[in-house]
């Protein structure tokens, strides 16, 4: 599914994730910037997919609220 996940999705995940890694020390869910974040800006994103494999489960739990 990341191959195929829209830039919304990217976004949104990136915002929820725990695992989110920019090279920075900040991590995403506390960043002033935390809207401008996307999966593509994450050092786990190869470019079509999260190589940590936790892009499904973030997106999923995010459809559990």
């Amino acid at each position: 599914m990341n191959n195929h996940a829209s830039e919304s999705q990217l976004v949104a995940v990136a915002q929820s994730c725990h695992h989110f890694n920019s090279g920075g020390t900040v991590n995403s869910k506390f960043s002033t910037a935390a809207e401008n974040v996307s999966c593509r800006m994450c050092k786990n994103w190869n470019g079509e997919r999260c190589v940590i494999n936790v892009f499904d489960s973030v997106l999923t739990g995010m459809d559990q609220t």
